[in-house]
């Protein structure tokens, strides 16, 4: 048995989270911490070269693969050290999950000649799902792939008990001024601006329908959903960037960018996610093109192909 016995020095870790905080500095870890089981699971190899560096050593006791924390908890708990190599089945590239936005009862936004955007959403995320079936070794799931309502909870569940290694949600956008227009794609995230504000509360508005008082995310769940998903944002960044940039490509609209927001629908993926406003249904002149079979197909390839690349860059 090998023990050892240093000064207490105070620290937070959080679950699912890569960051550590020692003395009010944070340090990264080289995967996310886990909490299965009233256990914590770190990642041996980075935890103590962070140690090393520290000019006064963490409080700790190390049992064997045990590391017995005793500052700053109600009761002991124990840290379990990890092998990372276990963790690599949780990175692999298996399993897409499609989620056509609204659906059933909840038409979403509705254009000008009547268009609501359950269909448009439904059927892109149709033809999406076909192309990466056929042209991609991975598993695809649809959260729905008929017109039925969801909860935006039961999307997450879906997308979380496949074990879904990308989350792409699909929607249209809408305005009151209808001259806007244009595709952009979204990360989970502050809203830092009034316009994400006001695209997350419209995609949001669905918790009305199920009941719910509340259709926006505090400013602390938003905080605590952002940093829950720290661990794979720069993956859900890379994906956006890569849709943005093969929508381009394809068809003649305006390129709005990457936003973040407090999309309730993406802030308990655990993976990384997305959704993807392929453009604005309040604007005529787009609402015509969305209800163009080929335009729809053109936006799905786009997505299909920044899938690919995504794959690529893993």
């Amino acid at each position: 048995m090998i023990f050892y016995s240093v000064k207490l020095i105070p620290f937070k870790i959080i679950s699912q989270v890569t960051f550590i905080e020692i003395e009010d500095n944070l340090f990264q870890l080289s995967s996310t911490v886990m909490y299965l089981n009233n256990d914590y699971y770190i990642p041996i190899e980075s935890f103590f070269s962070i140690l090393q560096n520290l000019s006064e050593p963490s409080s700790f006791r190390y049992i064997n693969d045990e590391i017995r924390f005793t500052s700053n908890f109600e009761d002991q708990k124990t840290i379990k050290t990890v092998d990372l190599s276990n963790e690599k089945e949780k990175w692999e590239f298996k399993t897409i999950i499609i989620d056509a936005g609204h659906g059933g009862k909840d038409p979403g936004a509705v254009g000008y000649r009547g268009t609501k955007e359950k269909d448009i959403a439904l059927d892109v995320a149709k033809r999406l799902e076909k192309k990466i079936s056929r042209n991609m070794n991975v598993k695809v799931i649809m959260t729905r792939d008929e017109d039925v309502f969801l909860r935006l909870s039961e999307r997450t569940k879906i997308a979380n008990d496949n074990k879904g290694s990308l989350f792409i949600s699909i929607h249209t956008n809408a305005a009151e001024d209808r001259r806007a227009s244009g595709f952009e794609t979204f990360l989970i995230g502050l809203n830092k601006n009034e316009y994400a504000a006001k695209v997350a509360a419209r995609e949001n508005a669905v918790l009305e329908l199920e009941g719910s008082a509340n259709k926006d995310l505090s400013g602390e769940d938003l905080i605590q959903a952002t940093m829950a998903q720290a661990s794979f944002a720069a993956y859900s960044e890379t994906f956006a960037d890569l849709v943005q940039k093969e929508i381009k490509k394809r068809v003649q609209s305006k390129d709005r960018g990457v936003k973040q927001a407090g999309f309730v629908v993406l802030a308990r993926a655990s993976m990384p996610n997305v959704l993807v406003e392929l453009g604005f249904i309040s604007n005529p002149s787009e609402e015509k093109k969305l209800r163009s079979p080929q335009y729809r197909d053109q936006l799905a390839t786009a997505i299909y192909r920044a899938v690919e690349q995504y794959q690529k860059t893993l």
